[in-house]
Order: structure tokens, then sequence, then C-alpha cells
């Protein structure tokens, strides 16, 4: 299955914490030698809390340097960086607030999808060298960038875990633990032997991660750990894949001497031009990523601040990005290749079947009677509703056509939430290709809260395949609902609308068992919370896509 745009944010497991002072806690996004990353909700939407593992925690000297390195970090400018927010500085647990990016890690997209190329490299550069002018503005010295800790969002490169991997040190470049303070083949020279790290090793590190991006590894990329130390000591690096332009900063930046090394201003300088790097808010600005065209989005350094000496190669298609909520930094769910997210839905040709819940006997189940409050029905004024109660906490209705579907089609409906929990309501659109002996589903469902997400369920197993995403401008009634779906190439395509706001997409491809013919339908289920929801539909279409 292929699914980019967000991690995957796990189930929590019952060591897990459910609330952190004002966050309520979501998922579980990564864990770590310092600790467990989640994705939270916040008072002004989604953030990423990481949770220190106890045994640093504990240790008084990682806790004096932790609140040291957290107030370093919240002076960083946000430019092109996920900014500490919030944290908590004493008792137990200690944890770190960040802006959460909606977005997959460079490292997990190389090893994905491979290296990157023409312009969606430069980008990549400018935006980290721009994130590190901002750290070093701020005094802050990274000690750990790498591509894990470069996340990809629809507005750039976003650089995390600035500053707070000091609070590891305990010298000579070991943790307090006695492990080895950073990752070997991005670690500069100067920190094999010894103990201080200034912003020179972070230039280092910046050509690793523009050698890798470009190759689809580190030049400095081994077997071992000695190995890699070594070679980041001793061994020239081959940086042939790189054009001309870049192949001169990332040469300059990998210099053995912390001292002939440019600065990360310098970096910037000579990648847009010595007086557009003046104004670095301005250029964390134009780096973007193109969201044009069906084979997915690339990413760009806007027209105008474009890097000098460009060479124009063949652009690959790498990124997934998601709609802007609003003013907030985040991205929405994951888009793979769908379709240029400035554009709404996309137009049926015809349609293949409606109804306006006008006649109760239009097909639909009504075994609980006609009436406005009935658990699963016509209301008799125009609507369809179903809630869940203490007997059943998912409910269904596969639309009644007759029609044979096509393998591309756009279902639609009105939803009015008109009650259920901010989280633990969900209700929407699916599709199903459901064989005689499996289930196979695709569920497109928003909550009262004003989340969105696309969740897939079989008779195996069942989970979310893009993390809760804020709907821009949500509203509970009378949000309108689309579901894109599309089966060919051994391959399901799925796209969400909320009104005009594409705000999820994945793209399956462990579809064996989808081999039913297409159903649709609207649901309704209760995860937690309280009271049950209750939705009210109108307008239910199928449209056929050409």
């Amino acid at each position: 299955m292929t699914a980019y745009g967000l991690p995957p944010a796990l189930t929590l497991e019952p060591s897990d914490p459910v609330e952190l002072g004002p966050y309520r806690i979501a998922g579980r996004l990564g864990r770590g030698g310092m600790g467990t990353v989640y994705l939270a909700e916040g008072p002004s939407g989604p953030v990423a809390i990481k949770v220190i593992n106890r045994h640093l925690a504990a240790n008084p000297e990682f806790a004096a340097r932790f609140r040291s390195e957290v107030a370093a970090a919240r002076r960083v400018s946000r430019f092109c960086t996920a900014p500490v927010l919030d944290a908590r500085l004493e008792g137990e647990p200690l944890w770190v607030v960040t802006e959460y990016v909606a977005g997959p890690d460079l490292a997990r997209l190389l090893r994905d999808q491979g290296p990157l190329t023409g312009s969606n490299l430069e980008a990549l550069a400018v935006g980290v060298a721009t994130a590190l002018s901002a750290i070093h503005d701020a005094g802050v010295v990274h000690r750990d960038l790498k591509p894990a800790n470069v996340l990809l969002s629809p507005l750039g490169p976003r650089v995390i875990d600035f500053g707070i991997a000091r609070a590891l040190d305990a010298g000579r470049g070991q943790t307090v633990t006695g492990t080895l303070l950073g990752t070997p083949e991005y670690m500069a020279p100067e920190l094999v032997s010894e103990s201080k790290a200034g912003p020179p090793a972070d230039v280092f590190a910046w050509g690793c991660v523009v050698a890798a991006a470009a190759t689809g590894s580190s030049p400095f990329a081994s077997r071992t750990v000695p190995e890699a130390l070594y070679r980041v000591v001793h061994d020239t690096p081959d940086l042939s894949a790189l054009d001309e332009g870049l192949r001169g900063l990332v040469g300059a930046a990998l210099d053995k001497d912390p001292a002939a090394r440019p600065t990360a201003r310098e970096l910037l300088s000579g990648l847009v031009g010595r007086k557009a790097a003046e104004d670095t808010a301005r250029v964390a600005g134009t780096v973007r990523l193109d969201l044009s065209g069906l084979a997915g989005p690339t990413a760009r350094v806007a027209a105008g601040e474009e890097p000098a000496k460009r060479t124009r190669l063949p652009r690959r298609p790498y990124l997934v990005g998601g709609a802007v909520a609003g003013a907030l930094l985040l991205g929405a769910a994951g888009v793979l290749g769908v379709r240029m997210l400035a554009q709404g839905p996309p137009e049926s040709t015809d349609v293949l079947y409606r109804d306006d819940f006008g006649d109760d006997k239009s097909g639909w189940y009504n075994g609980d009677g006609t009436r406005v409050d009935t658990l699963h029905g016509y209301t008799g004024d125009g609507r369809f509703t179903m809630a869940t109660d203490p007997s059943k906490d998912y409910r269904e209705n596969k639309a009644p056509v007759n029609a044979e579907a096509p393998e591309r089609v756009l279902v639609s409906v009105k939803a009015d939430l008109a009650d259920g929990d901010p989280y633990g309501a969900w209700s929407g659109v699916f599709c199903q290709y459901t064989p005689d002996e499996t289930y196979f589903s695709y569920f497109a469902e928003v909550s009262p809260g004003g989340r969105a997400r696309i969740r897939r369920s079989t008779f195996e197993s069942a989970w979310d395949l893009t993390a809760d995403v804020l709907i821009p401008g949500f509203k509970k009634n009378g949000s309108v609902l689309r579901l894109e779906c599309e089966r060919s190439d051994g391959r399901i395509r799925v796209a969400f609308w909320v009104d005009d706001h594409l705000v999820a997409g994945v793209v399956d491809t462990d579809v064996a068992k989808a081999n039913g013919k297409p159903l649709f339908g609207i649901h309704v289920r209760k995860t937690g919370g309280d009271p049950h929801p209750r939705v009210y539909f109108d307008d239910f279409r199928i449209g056929r896509l050409s």
C-alpha cells in the first residue's frame, strides 16, 4: 500500500498517555532513544508531543540541559522549521510540543520512492539551509540533522528536533546513556573525536542530507558504525550525481575542516543569491510544493527566487501534499497523485443514481419507522438519518442501486452532524469492493470536531490510512462530502473532499481481495465519548467519471 502525506498515527498502547496538559493524545507517531512522539489535539489544532523517556527525565543533569535547550529552541524563528510551542519542564513526564507537520520525512520518501531530481532537490536544499540559518541565528546547534529529521509538507521542507538533542550530550559526543550522539553517516569529522559541536557540524550534515536526497543515501553510508566514522573522517565523497551548482556548495559543506566550510547563511546565498538570502523570511515564504498535474506534486522555489545556474532536469513526482488548514502551517491528509489541490472535486459526466430522500419507499433501510428520531431510516421531512445506540456502535447503508457501477465514480452527500463526541463520532460515505467471501471498504469520514480521514476496513483488519486532519472552514451542518473512488491497474485510488476542500487521498496497491462489484453508501460509527452520534443525510448521488 502507498499512502503519503502523513506519517501513520499508530493505535495507542495501554501504557500510552491519553492526555498531557491541555493536549488530547490521538495516536503514536514514533518512538526513539529519547522518547515517544504522539499526535495530539491542542487548543489551536494538531500538534506533535515528544514525551521524554523516564530514565532520562530522572537524571538531574539531563533535566537541567533539557530545560536549557527547550528555552533556546523556542527562540528559533519558524522559517522552514517546526517550532517549539509548549513544554513541561518540571515534574513527570517531561515533554515538548512542536507544530505538527503533515508530511512524510525525507528518509521515508527516499526509501520508498528513491532520489529527488531537478527543482525538487533544489527546493529541499534551499529549505533546509533556510532552517539552519534560523536555528543558528538563535544560537542553537541542531547536532542531529538527517533525512528522518526533515519533514516534507505542502509549504516546503520542515526541520524538526533542532537543539533538543543537545540535552542528551554528556561530553565527547556521547549521550548520558553512553551511546553515540548523532547519526554516524551524517556526523561531522570533528564530532568523531571532539566534544564540542558548533554550526559547522550542521553545515556538514546539510551536505550529507542534500547528497542523500540526490542519490538515496549519505555519501558516507556504511554497514557498521566504525566504518561510517572512518569514512566521515577520511573519505572524499562522490558528488557526481549533483549538478554543477549544487556540487560546489555541497562539496564546500563537506570539507573536513570546519573552519573552511561556509555558514548556513552563505549556503543560502549560494542557492538563491546574496540579496535574496538577506531576507530569510521571504526565502522561507517562497519554498513551496508544486501540486499541479496528475502525476503528483513536485517541489520548487517560487519564481524570482530560483537558484543560480539551475539545470533543468526532468521532474520526478515525489511528494504528497494536503489542503492547508486555514492560516496554520498544517497540511491535511496525504494526497498521492490525485490532482492539483487548488481545484475542486471533479465533474461527473452523468449521474447514475440520486436520492433526495423525499420518498420513504425509495429502497433504503427503514426498519425503525419513518420519523425524525429514528435510529436508522427516513425522517419524513426529506432526509435520511442514522445514529448509534448502546446496542450498536456502527451503522451503514448501501445505496439501492440497480445499475452496474463503473470503476471510477464520485459519490456525494450532504451531511448534518446533529450529535456526537468531537473526537469519537465519525460519519460519511464509503465505497466497497466486496466479493462473496470477504469485506473490503474505504470510508471517507468526518467528526463533529472538524476532522477528516480515510479508513480502510476488511474482514482481517481495519486501520486509518490517513491521520485525523483539520477541515478548512468546517461547518457541522450542510457540508457536502464527496468521495472519488477509482479501481484500475491493480490499485484503488481514493480522494476525499469536504465542500470544495480536498482533505485526504491515498493510493492502495494491496487490493488483491477487492474484486467485487463496486458498492457505495453512507455510515455512522462511535469510537468513544458521549453522546452517541447522529447524522442527517440529504441529496445522495453517484456520478460517473470519465
